[in-house]
């Protein structure tokens, strides 16, 4: 066997066959594109520039179940898009109080500029008391 192993490597017909096949391969890899497996994600309108809370994206975007819409807003959550502030809407009704969310971003610019503002107070200056 060795003999037509060797004979048939000697020919060139052995490795004309191999670089067929892999060409082959190759072209059918490159040629397939890579999708999503399931159904394809629904365009969300997002609120970026001010504080909202779940029922303000449900009343933007109606069509979108509101799992959906928890979903993105926990996924924006977790990778620091979205920040959870600590207070908390009274909803009017019984249950829990809606939570409030901001994009990061803004939350972020807004602490900047609310440090800028402060007023600092000099103790050594007279300050005009009224009583």
């Amino acid at each position: 066997m060795q003999k037509t192993l060797d004979s048939a490597t000697n020919s060139g017909r052995f490795i004309s066959v191999m670089n067929t096949v892999n060409n082959v391969s190759t072209v059918n890899a490159t040629s397939k594109t890579v999708r999503k497996v399931g159904r394809p994600a629904k365009n969300l309108t997002l609120i970026l520039n001010r504080s909202f809370t779940l029922k303000d994206l449900q009343t933007l975007n109606p069509d979108v179940k509101s799992v959906t819409i928890r979903a993105a807003v926990l996924r924006g959550l977790s990778n620091g898009k979205f920040t959870k502030l600590p207070r908390n809407v009274q909803t009017g009704r019984k249950g829990k109080p809606a939570a409030i969310y901001i994009n990061s971003k803004v939350y972020k610019a807004n602490l900047a500029n609310l440090a800028k503002s402060k007023v600092t107070v000099n103790v050594n200056e007279p300050s005009i008391v009224t009583a």
